[in-house]
């Protein structure tokens, strides 16, 4: 049974100030499967005893168990916390080994998906698209950022759909997608409500959607046309990206093997020689760029 269950079920016996702990329970779930029991006796006004008795009359065994209730249904998203308090009693040369191994560990996995026709029908829907957005926020934000930049030797125009200046900005951006359009959207653990809603007006405006996310019972498959599956644990971090960046560079893999002539590269190159170092004195690089009063000192 669950928190509200038990506590409606046992509501007729509390007391007025067990009440008043039950009140706060229910209005504020979420903070309270964060809180201990000092804590949750300090915002609700009451003592530890208080507490503990409000407990006892719900019929559970101790605050433990209360706890135990209280956090069901959060558990992904109290996973980042547990996480770090796991990581405090760790001796820093096993946080460090912990971490290249779960890198490796990442990478190993999304590698077993090398015959998944996903890479190839991404490159060719990238290659083909009018506009490509990109929608993601927080650290899926900046991995899809990394992405974008890395795309744009082969997309025709790009949108991101980050959250810079607001959520209607991203909304009205959205309205201007259409069927010719494709939207990469990506959304790890924790996940973001914004990312769902947001998709959602995307696929009511008939754009092909990616999802890239780390599991079939991520949020964004049922609002995707195809889903690209990463890893995404850490054992001190609430996600990882290190798979997101391999599954990513195969995709460029493949638009540069495939998608793009030996001329085109040899135009980029020449394009930007003229940004690059060259230590060759006997080959100096082209200085027809503008250089500013810093660089001419």
């Amino acid at each position: 049974m669950n928190l509200p269950a038990l506590i409606e079920a046992q509501w007729s016996r509390l007391t007025a100030n067990q009440q008043k702990i039950a009140d706060f329970v229910l209005t504020n779930p979420f903070p309270v499967a964060t809180m201990g029991i000092e804590e949750l006796a300090t915002a609700t006004e009451t003592s530890t005893a208080t507490i503990t008795r409000f407990v006892k009359a719900l019929g559970l065994n101790g605050f433990t168990e209360f706890r135990a209730h209280a956090v069901q249904g959060y558990q992904s998203l109290l996973k980042p916390v547990e996480n770090i308090d796991r990581a405090r009693h760790i001796p820093p040369r096993r946080v460090i080994k912990d971490a290249f191994n779960n890198a490796l560990s990442q990478v190993q996995t999304v590698a077993k998906q090398a015959d998944n026709p996903v890479w190839e029908s991404a490159a060719m829907r990238i290659q083909n698209a009018q506009r490509i957005a990109f929608l993601g926020f927080g650290v899926s934000g900046n991995l899809l950022q990394l992405f974008a930049d890395r795309l744009l030797p082969f997309s025709r125009a790009q949108i991101m759909l980050t959250g810079e200046n607001g959520m209607e900005r991203v909304a009205l951006k959205i309205a201007g997608l259409g069927p010719e359009d494709l939207l990469i959207a990506m959304a790890l653990p924790r996940y973001s409500q914004h990312t769902v809603d947001f998709m959602k007006l995307a696929r009511g405006r008939g754009t092909y959607c990616i999802a890239v996310t780390d599991g079939a019972h991520s949020p964004l498959c049922a609002l995707s046309h195809e889903q690209i599956f990463i890893p995404a644990d850490h054992p001190v971090l609430h996600s990882s990206g290190i798979a997101a960046l391999a599954a990513f560079e195969t995709i460029l893999a493949v638009l540069a093997a495939h998608h793009q002539s030996v001329s085109d590269a040899v135009s980029m190159t020449r394009f930007l020689m003229p940004y690059f170092y060259a230590d060759d004195e006997q080959h100096p690089q082209s200085k027809t760029r503008t250089t500013d009063v810093s660089e001419a000192e």
